[in-house]
């Protein structure tokens, strides 16, 4: 299971999840 906080992101290179620990 993912840990840490998702957050969005959408610019040039395109758009997704990434998470922060």
């Amino acid at each position: 299971m993912l840990q840490g906080t998702v957050k969005f992101f959408n610019d040039s290179k395109g758009f997704g999840f990434i998470t922060e620990e």
